[in-house]
């Protein structure tokens, strides 16, 4: 009976043409398995050369647009009365910051106005009476925090009588939102009258997904298709990044501030098409994304040596885009790594290697 042991240190063969060093499968990144010429052609194996070379990303997505809420200014009044004339009197309506938006009754406020007037008169009779100065500084401060304009607070020391109702201008330029007064209504103190959404920019909100939020930054710059007009060339950058994810659909949301001027063309809840432009990253090796293997806790690609050996190279992978994807470490560039049949060399080592001990046991 013949001996088949082989001698120390010499790979066996076997009828699959794969000659096998000692620890050769890819489980041992040391091993190094040599597959004969037509094993290689029948497995189907491909290979490609490491290149090292930036990676450039465009992101598209959709997105909506939103009013700015930094421009979003509640109208509500510190003191209480009946609204005898409502100027902005319909949601929708736009204005100007500084026009009237209503006229006010107020018992309190004529009362006030009365007061201010008894203390001026007093003042100019009692001349350098300090306190007679005080009672006219405490009542005129209390016709300030009720948001009475230096004007309108003049106008009734000119007049020298109280006025009946008293008009409140809008705070803001913009359009009139959530109106919840109408003319004749009395109101207390503090309660929303009315909300008034600055024009003059408009928020557009994108959504991006998991897998691509290494790609964004702040600053960012971005194009935009309009539905409703798809040929306007619109273009912008985003501004903020928004920290939640949504636990449903795994995305973000990244904001992007464009002019309102075009209300025609960009209204609060239309949709519009987002090309995020990524910046390039730095030149680093890249290889093509099928070459990486994975088994849960490393990356692992084969590197073709030549004349039919292959040896399996520990990698750290980095961002990914278009098919390929860039090595931080483990490779320089320049080498052949195997993009396909990585597992068939695999399984063929992890046999021979196999056949191999039992062979020795005989």
């Amino acid at each position: 009976m013949s001996d088949t042991t082989q001698p120390s240190g010499m790979a066996s063969m076997d009828h699959t043409g794969m000659d096998h060093t000692e620890n050769g499968s890819m489980g041992d990144l040391e091993g190094v398995v040599r597959v004969s010429p037509a094993t290689v052609q029948n497995i189907g194996v491909r290979t490609a050369e490491v290149t090292v070379e930036p990676l450039r990303r465009t992101i598209r997505t959709t997105g909506q647009f939103k009013m700015d809420e930094r421009g979003m200014r509640t109208v509500s009044l510190k003191v209480g009365g009946w609204v005898e004339t409502l100027h902005a009197d319909y949601k929708g309506a736009i204005v100007k910051k500084g026009e009237p938006l209503l006229e006010l009754y107020s018992p309190e406020l004529v009362s006030t106005q009365e007061e201010y007037l008894l203390a001026l008169r007093n003042a100019r009779r009692m001349e350098g009476s300090s306190d007679a100065k005080r009672l006219v500084e405490a009542t005129r401060r209390r016709l300030d925090h009720w948001d009475l304009t230096e004007s309108q607070i003049e106008e009734i020391e000119a007049r020298g009588e109280p006025t009946r109702t008293v008009t409140f201008h809008a705070p803001t330029s913009g359009e009139v939102m959530h109106k919840n007064v109408t003319e004749g209504q009395r109101i207390e103190p503090g309660r929303a009258l009315m909300d008034i959404a600055d024009l003059s920019t408009i928020w557009l909100i994108a959504d991006v997904n998991q897998q691509d939020l290494p790609w964004i930054e702040e600053g960012m710059p971005v194009r935009i298709r309009l539905v409703s007009d798809p040929g306007a060339k619109q273009e912008g950058q985003v501004d903020h990044i928004y920290n939640m994810l949504d636990a449903e659909t795994r995305t973000a949301k990244v904001r992007i501030t464009l002019p309102g001027g075009n209300r025609r063309l960009r209204k609060p809840g239309a949709y519009a098409t987002v090309y995020l432009e990524a910046r390039p990253t730095e030149a680093t090796p890249v290889v093509p994304s099928e070459a990486v293997v994975s088994n849960g806790e490393r990356d692992v690609v084969i590197q073709a040596l030549g004349d039919g050996r292959f040896r399996p190279r520990p990698v750290m992978t980095g961002l990914e885009t278009g098919g390929r994807v860039q090595i931080l470490d483990g490779l320089s560039g320049g080498e052949q790594i195997v993009t396909s049949a990585q597992f068939l060399i695999d399984s063929e080592a992890r046999l021979e290697g196999a056949m191999s001990m039992m062979m020795g046991d005989m």
